[in-house]
């Protein structure tokens, strides 16, 4: 603690920025630095303090030294208020009430004021930038044995402005006023809380995301490298496959049984006259055939067919020994570029 600033306040209802207060600044050691008289606003800017001393004015505050037995903390503070009760002309719910500590004997002290008053007070040193750290009745700043315990605190200041105050006071830390810079911090931080917990939502959901796509990623390249072996590098799977699958519609020479899918696809573009009418289908060797069920509507310009087929690079032919029977394969284009049958 470099610094105390003591002030010895007006009565509370005419604490103001202009009201004229009596001050004197202390030493560490409690020796007086410097004393006057100045407005508070004045005070706020030409005192700087770490330790601000508010003194009430005699009057402000009742205090009183009663008994109480040994107890927890929180039933210490349910006794006082109980005992303040009787004793307070209006609720206590309407009074800021303090007390000290439980002495050996038992007696405890306890002091309380009007709490709207003693509230709006604080609230105005602390936004003229007196940091209070204590506010301290009037009867407990002064010493025991003062020859003159009505009369407030004057200059020049003496050894009564010097007088040790006690380890607690009415500024307790439920009743401190928060200021207007202090509610918008809070609420930055509670915004920037809310920010970085939605971004990590997001890099969370991002990365489930990436996961899930090399996941799916990964098991279509191992499709397409299962499908299409001859593919070594693959780049773009889903392109890939339909390139490969373009080759295999239009390429010639041998038939092998990796080439019914697109035999199969090629036929169903070709014989649109047999959707639906299916019976059979058998792949054997190259060679793909259908047998077709009765009630379809045959091509009426089958040249004209032969001519789509040949345009799929498939040969289309009419099973003569069976009805209903078609049967289609690749087209074999020799060195030649002629069609064999």
């Amino acid at each position: 603690m470099k610094s105390r600033l003591r002030l010895a306040l007006p009565p509370l209802t005419l604490v103001a920025p202009d009201a004229v207060v009596a001050f004197a600044l202390l030493d560490r050691n409690g020796q007086i630095l410097r004393s006057g008289q100045l407005p508070l606003d004045q005070i706020a800017q030409a005192m700087p303090a770490d330790h601000v001393q508010a003194i009430l004015h005699p009057g402000d505050a009742i205090v009183i030294d009663t008994v109480l037995p040994p107890l927890p903390a929180k039933r210490l503070a349910e006794a006082v208020q109980s005992s303040v009760e009787p004793m307070a002309l209006t609720d206590v719910a309407d009074l800021c009430i303090a007390h000290g500590p439980r002495a050996a004997d038992g007696s405890v002290c306890i002091a309380w004021t009007d709490r709207s008053a003693l509230l709006k007070a604080w609230s105005q040193l602390e936004a003229l930038g007196l940091r209070i750290k204590a506010l301290v009745p009037f009867s407990l700043a002064v010493p025991a044995n003062d020859p003159h315990p009505d009369q407030t605190l004057q200059l020049p200041a003496n050894q009564r402005w010097q007088t040790p105050l006690p380890g607690w006071s009415l500024a307790q830390a439920e009743w401190r006023p928060v200021s207007t810079d202090k509610r918008w911090r809070s609420s930055v931080l509670w915004l920037a809380a809310a920010a970085v917990l939605w971004l990590a939502g997001l890099q969370i959901y991002a990365s489930q995301l990436r996961n899930e796509v090399d996941t799916l990623t990964a098991s279509t390249e191992a499709a397409v490298r299962a499908a299409f072996p001859s593919i070594t590098v693959i780049l773009d799977p889903v392109k890939q496959a339909r390139n490969q699958l373009d080759m295999l519609r239009q390429a010639g020479g041998e038939a092998s049984d990796d080439e019914f899918m697109p035999l199969a696809l090629g036929a169903a573009q070709v014989l649109g006259f047999a959707e639906g009418h299916v019976a059979a289908l058998e792949y054997e060797q190259g060679n793909l055939t259908l047998v077709l069920t009765e009630g379809y509507t045959p091509p009426s310009n089958e040249a004209a067919l032969h001519q789509a087929a040949a345009a799929q690079s498939l040969l289309l032919a009419k099973d003569d020994q069976a009805a209903h029977t078609w049967h289609i394969r690749h087209a074999i284009v020799p060195s030649s570029g002629k069609e064999q049958p």
